[in-house]
């Protein structure tokens, strides 16, 4: 094992039926001045909005907001409503929403104490030094940007995607309550599976040939998902797997699958890429496309991680047969099964499919 150093500040409320204590957590944490971010119409649509808003009234906490986040947050956004917020002058922003809106607040609370494009924390052209503190109210499992140190943002107008990791990105807290996402569509719940699969898939299938308590956490992530995936597609209002998948998309991010391990999230930077390219591509969807493939091309080189990924998700003792029994799982989810299904060409497939190659 390498030397290492593990760290998750964010403080974590799981409840269930939480939201309407939304006000009490945030003045137990000493904020009473918030700037609101939320998605669109959904948020309000499913009560949450003035479940949220009544809370915060009902513990005096001074509140404006913005709403409007995409998928794939654009870095338009980020600049506009950092305008606000610097105005307003909050002492906490407060996320209502998915790693999309998450991640757009963390950009917001970076861009508060800098004078410059906060897009260049994603181009690595800068590093922040202070941030306004962020709170989560999470209501799709996927990203795990709640626990997270990482923050994603694209530039449509330059086809750019990127993401950055930082320590500044930690929310300060997330409030998790499996009940908020029963409403969650079908296909963003089969995106959500495959996104957190995915944080722990890659930090496994890092180049060390090393077997660390590590990749034990991380077997343990993706065969949970896996094995509850059925029943959360079928009875989405199912409290037991979507309280399961709620805490697999947060520790699966949060570094606890990779500690003590040189770790690159080599398909997620080729899916910036391709959604970098075309944002109408959901980040989920774009790394189906990608993980099976990844364990084709790097057959020879990760043979024996390969063997006990079968064997300890599958059950599957012939290494050979764990891309098959991969793609089958990756079937049976709504989702396209390949970028030509999404009209990139193949030339396109083939470069981006090319970059799995590990060196």
């Amino acid at each position: 094992m390498e030397e290492w150093t593990f760290i998750c500040p964010t403080k974590i409320y799981f409840k269930n039926d939480g939201l309407k204590y939304i006000g009490n957590i945030i003045k137990d944490n000493n904020y009473s001045k918030i700037f609101l971010i939320y998605g669109k119409d959904s948020f309000i649509k499913s009560g949450n909005y003035n479940t949220v808003t009544t809370s915060l009234k009902e513990n005096k906490i001074e509140f404006k907001e913005a709403s409007g986040v995409g998928a794939n947050p654009d870095i338009s956004f980020v600049r506009e409503v950092s305008k606000t917020v610097k105005e307003y002058n909050p002492d906490l922003i407060l996320a209502c929403g998915g790693g999309s809106v998450i991640d757009a607040a963390k950009s917001i609370a970076h861009a508060y104490y800098y004078d410059k494009d906060p897009l260049d924390f994603n181009k690595k052209i800068a590093i922040p030094t202070k941030s306004l503190p962020l709170g989560v109210v999470l209501t799709l499992s996927a990203s795990g940007s709640e626990m997270s140190n990482s923050c994603v943002i694209s530039d449509r107008e330059n086809n750019f995607k990127g993401g950055f990791n930082h320590y500044t990105n930690y929310p300060t807290f997330a409030l998790l309550d499996p009940t908020l996402t029963y409403s969650v569509s079908p296909f963003q719940t089969a995106c959500g599976l495959v996104d957190i699969l995915s944080h722990s898939f890659e930090r496994y299938f890092c180049t060390s040939q090393k077997f660390e308590l590590s990749d034990y956490l991380a077997l343990s992530v993706i065969k949970q998902i896996i094995e509850l995936s059925p029943t959360v597609m079928n009875n989405p209002n199912d409290y037991e797997v979507r309280r399961a998948m709620m805490l697999c998309g947060s520790f699966s991010h949060n570094g606890w699958t990779g500690f003590g391990k040189t770790t690159k999230m080599h398909c997620h930077g080729i899916e910036h890429t391709l959604s970098g390219r075309h944002p109408e591509i959901a980040h989920g969807e774009g790394l189906r496309f990608l993980l099976a493939e990844f364990i084709k091309v790097n057959y020879d080189l990760l043979k024996d991680k390969i063997a006990k990924f079968g064997k300890f998700v599958f059950d599957e003792n012939d290494p050979s047969m764990v891309y098959n029994r991969l793609e089958k799982y990756f079937s049976t989810l709504p989702l396209r099964h390949s970028m030509r299904e999404c009209g990139i060409s193949e030339s396109e497939e083939n470069e981006l499919l090319l970059r799995l190659k590990l060196n």
